[in-house]
C-alpha cells in the first residue's frame, strides 16, 4: 500500500519515445512522479532496486530479459513493488504468466491513453486491474498453468537463452554478462538440454514461442 503523497514509479521499456511518452501522460497528474526508467532489460532490476518505486511499468518485449522474467525477478527481489505490464501483446498465455508471475496489473499500449493513470493507482493501492480486451476468465487459469522445460531454468540460463536466441555469438553474450565465454558455453548446453532443443533454429523458434522475443527482433 501506498503511503506517500506522489506515487512513484519507474518505466521499462526498449523504446525511449515510448518512455517519453508515457512519461509525459503520468506526469499530467499531479500524484504521479516517474523516478527512473530504463530500455535495457538486463539492467531494469538493479536500476529498479536503487530508486525503490511504488509500481513498475514493463513492456514484455525487452533485450537481453523479457519483461515476463523481469516481473519474476522484480518480484522476488523488490519488497513490497508492484508490476503493471503494458505491451501490445494480448495472447491469453502471456497475461496468464504475467499473472503468475508475480504482475497485479495488465494493460494494452493501445489503451494507455485513456486507462494508464487509473492502472496505476489501482495497482498502487494491492488491487488487481486488467485493462480493457483482457479477459477475465484468466484470472481462473492461475495455478494452472502447465509447468514446461522453460521453468527449470535458472536467471542466468534464461538470460543467456534470450541473448543467443536474438543473434548474439557466445563471445558478446560473456561479455554482456560479465562471463568467460566457457561459462556461458556450459550454460548454454545445460539449457539446451533441460529444454530438449540441440540447435540454434529451435532454439530461435522456442523464444518466439515463449515470447522470449518478437519476430521483429
Amino acid at each position: 500500500m501506498v503511503t506517500v503523497d506522489k506515487i512513484e514509479i519507474f518505466l521499462a521499456d526498449d523504446h525511449a519515445m515510448v518512455r517519453e511518452g508515457l512519461a509525459a501522460l503520468v506526469e499530467a497528474d499531479e500524484g504521479i512522479e516517474v523516478v527512473g526508467q530504463c530500455g535495457d532489460g538486463l539492467k531494469v532490476v538493479s536500476e529498479v532496486l536503487a530508486c525503490n518505486p511504488d509500481v513498475v511499468i514493463l513492456d514484455i518485449t525487452m533485450p537481453g530479459l523479457n519483461g515476463l522474467d523481469i516481473c519474476r525477478e522484480l518480484v522476488k527481489k523488490c519488497d513490497g513493488i508492484s508490476v503493471l505490464v503494458l505491451t501490445m501483446h494480448s495472447n491469453e498465455q502471456f497475461i496468464a504468466q504475467a499473472l503468475e508471475n508475480g504482475a497485479t496489473g495488465y494493460l494494452l499500449k493501445e489503451s494507455a491513453a485513456e486507462k494508464l493513470n487509473e492502472a496505476i493507482r489501482r495497482v498502487a493501492s494491492g488491487e488487481i486491474f486488467l485493462g480493457p480486451g483482457i479477459p477475465r476468465n484468466v484470472l481462473q487459469r492461475l495455478g494452472q498453468i502447465e509447468r514446461d522445460p522453460y521453468q527449470k531454468l535458472s536467471t542466468r540460463e534464461r538470460q543467456v537463452l534470450q541473448l543467443i536466441a536474438e543473434g548474439k555469438t557466445n563471445r558478446i553474450v560473456a561479455e554482456v554478462l560479465g562471463l568467460s565465454t566457457k561459462t556461458v558455453d556450459t550454460h548454454r548446453t545445460r539449457l539446451m538440454r533441460k529444454l530438449n532443443i540441440h540447435d540454434q533454429t529451435s532454439l530461435v523458434k522456442f523464444a518466439i514461442r515463449k515470447g522470449i522475443i518478437s519476430v521483429g527482433e
